[in-house]
C-alpha cells in the first residue's frame, strides 16, 4: 500500500512540474523559435510547424505526396511574443514560456494554449514533382 501512495506522489509531483503555469515559467525571447520547428498540442490540435526564414511558416508533413510540407502561413516576434498569421484561418499571437525541462508553452494571458518541444527544423520548401 505504501508503495502504491508513493508511485501516486511521484506522478502527482511529476505532473506538476511539466505542467505550465504561464504567470510563474519565465517568458523567454520569442527569436528562439527561428530556424527550429515545434511539436506542440492543445486544444485538442497538434503542431507540427517550422519557422523558416523570411517569416515563413511551414507544416512538417511526412514528407509523402499525402502528406507533404506545405507553407501554411507567416511568424513573427516581437520579445516574448509570436504572431502567426494562417491567412483566412486568423493570426493569433500568444507570450512564450520555457520551464526547466526544456517545454515551451504558448500562453494567452495566463491560460496555457499550447506547450511542446522545438526539434531541428523540418520542411521549408514544397517537395519536387
Amino acid at each position: 500500500m505504501k508503495k502504491v501512495m508513493l508511485a501516486g506522489l511521484v506522478l502527482v509531483f511529476g505532473v506538476a512540474s511539466v505542467s505550465a503555469n504561464c504567470t510563474t515559467d519565465p517568458a523567454v525571447a520569442a527569436s528562439v523559435l527561428a530556424g527550429r520547428s515545434i511539436d506542440a498540442s492543445g486544444g485538442g490540435e497538434n503542431w507540427k510547424e517550422s519557422h523558416c526564414s523570411g517569416g515563413q511558416l511551414w507544416k512538417v508533413g511526412a514528407g509523402t505526396a499525402v502528406d507533404p510540407a506545405a507553407e501554411i502561413g507567416t511568424w513573427a516576434v516581437s520579445d516574448t511574443d509570436i504572431t502567426y498569421d494562417y491567412g483566412s484561418g486568423g493570426s493569433y499571437t500568444w507570450t512564450l514560456h520555457k520551464n526547466s525541462s526544456d517545454t515551451y508553452f504558448f500562453c494567452n494571458g495566463s491560460s496555457q494554449v499550447a506547450s511542446g518541444t522545438l526539434g531541428s527544423l523540418g520542411g521549408c520548401s514544397a517537395p519536387a514533382p
